[in-house]
Formats: C-alpha cells, structure tokens, sequence
C-alpha cells in the first residue's frame, strides 16, 4: 500500500510538469509521454483504493471476497493504456502525412522540454524500484495483486517511453528535425499498446478462472503430500484459480475408508490451516473420500 501511495503521488507531480512542456512546445512526444503520466496519475490514485477494498473480508453480498475489484479496475487500466497508445499512434501518422503540422512544434522551447523528461525519467525509475520491490515481496509469499502488477508494468514501461522522447526531442532541438519527435511519438505510442496487453490478459485470465501457474498448482500438491499426517492417503480433482489478490483451491482428500467423521474434520482442518499458512490469501475448499474412490482428476 505504501508504494501505491508514493506511486499515485510522484505520478501526479509529473503529470504537472509534462503538461506544462507539451502546452509550451507542442511536442507530440511529450503530448504521449503527458498522456501516459496524466492516465498513471488517476490510475495510481484508483489503484490505491482499490487495493484496500480488494482486501475486506468476505461477506454475505461477495461470499468469495472482493479481489473482482481488482481485476476491474486492472482491465479499465489496460484500456485506457491501449487507449491513449491508439490516439498518440494517431496524432503521430496525422502529422507524419500532414506535413504542415510539424510546423506547430516550437522548436526554440524544447530545452526546457528537455529538462522535464529527464527529471520523468529519474522519477519514473525510482517509482519502478519500489513497485519492483513490493512485487518480490509479494511473489516471495506466493501472494498477487493486480493493482501491484499494474502499476509495476506501466511505470517500467515509463522508463523506457521517456528515454524514447528524450531522444527524439533531443533530435528535434539539436539538428532541427521536428520529425524525430513525430517518430518518438509513435514508438512511445506502440509502447503504450504493448504494454496494455500483459495487463488485459491477466484480467482474462481471472474473468476465465485459469488454473494457477504449475509451480503454485505444484507447491499445493507438496504441501498435502508432505503434511506430515499419516492418514491422509491422497487427493484427486484439484481445482484452483485466481481472483485479484485471493487464490482459491478445492480438491477431495482421501482417507481411510473406516474413519470417524470428527477425525476426519480435524485432519481437514489442519491441511487447511497449513494451506493458509504457506499461500497467503487462499481459501481452501475441501470434499472428504474414503481411499477405496477412484481417481477423477481433470485431463
């Protein structure tokens, strides 16, 4: 949550000082890289928000939680990146095919302009090292956040978009060739488009209840097997799936045919509680099955 806030907070100050570059300059580079910020910004602050209602508690309107908030706000997120890549690609081929408008850069202010995208570029790049930070501690405890992943994608795409509009502003102030900064407008557009996707998949991914990566799906499957519970034969028809920053799994665990039910409920419960020990965020479904049932597992 912290670096959500700092995220959000930095993001804002940026989009200040590009929109003040574009509005001097007319830089269609700038104008993406300020489109870009303007989106972080508001998306930042969303994200923030969203991630603390994502982590209340399940209840009798949302009795699987509400981790769908972040796949919401995640896909709005995606489509608003590819949203702007779409309309910097187009002011940039409008003015590719448009020559009259390269006229419109004023070219005379672009050190200024200059000065602006390299103090994005420090900022964007600390931003990614803290995201970048808080996304291993998460991953380390098998843990997600859509919110966390979103913003780490588009900041580290931050990084590489300011040095692409460094460089054509760059061109166009140093050899007066206010082309370069149409060509950098439509690369940090393309970036833009590239980095929605990642985004727009993981929402699709939860929307389809994909089943977890094979290493989580296989780091469940070791811890019941090595629970240390000699009564616990098996499990077959493992399930799980992802939604936002909750993991759930069902499965049927197999026990001794002849077993009184309260032994059995313990059991259950104790793979339960290490189920939730080890993968934060879990919520474990279990169907109790004599040894003698025969496998079903999915194919």
């Amino acid at each position: 949550m912290k670096a959500l806030r700092w995220a959000a907070l930095i993001s804002g100050l940026l989009t200040i000082l590009k929109g003040a570059a574009f509005a001097s300059t007319g830089s269609v580079a700038v104008l993406a890289s300020f489109l870009d910020s303007f989106v972080d910004s508001i998306l930042s602050f969303v994200n923030f928000k969203v991630s603390l209602a994502a982590q209340e508690r399940a209840d009798r309107r949302h009795p699987y939680g509400h981790g769908g908030y972040e796949v919401l706000a995640a896909l709005a997120q995606g489509g608003l990146i590819a949203g702007s890549g779409a309309l910097v690609l187009f002011q940039s081929l409008d003015r590719i095919f448009s020559p009259k408008s390269l006229e419109n850069l004023n070219v005379a202010r672009l050190p200024a302009a200059l000065c602006i995208m390299i103090v994005s570029t420090v900022a964007a790049s600390l931003i990614t090292l803290i995201l970048n930070k808080s996304k291993k501690s998460m991953v380390a405890q098998a843990s997600r956040s859509l919110s966390l992943n979103a913003d780490h994608a588009h900041y580290s795409g931050d990084v590489l978009q300011n040095v692409v509009t460094l460089l054509g502003v760059a061109c166009a102030w140093w050899w007066n060739t206010p082309w370069a900064d149409v060509v950098a407008g439509a690369v940090v557009g393309g970036i833009l488009l590239k980095t929605a996707f990642p985004l727009l998949r993981d929402c699709a991914r939860d929307i389809m209840n994909v089943e977890f990566d094979l290493e989580l799906r296989a780091r469940v499957e070791q811890l019941i097997a090595n629970c240390g519970i000699p009564e616990v034969v098996g499990i077959h028809r493992l399930r799980t799936r992802t939604l936002g920053p909750s993991h759930f799994v069902d499965f049927h665990l197999k026990l001794p045919n002849v077993m009184p039910l309260n032994q059995a409920h313990k059991i259950a419960d104790r793979i339960e509680t290490l189920l939730k020990k080890e993968i934060p965020g879990v919520d474990v479904l279990m169907h109790l099955d004599p040894e003698e049932e025969p496998d079903d597992d999915f194919q």
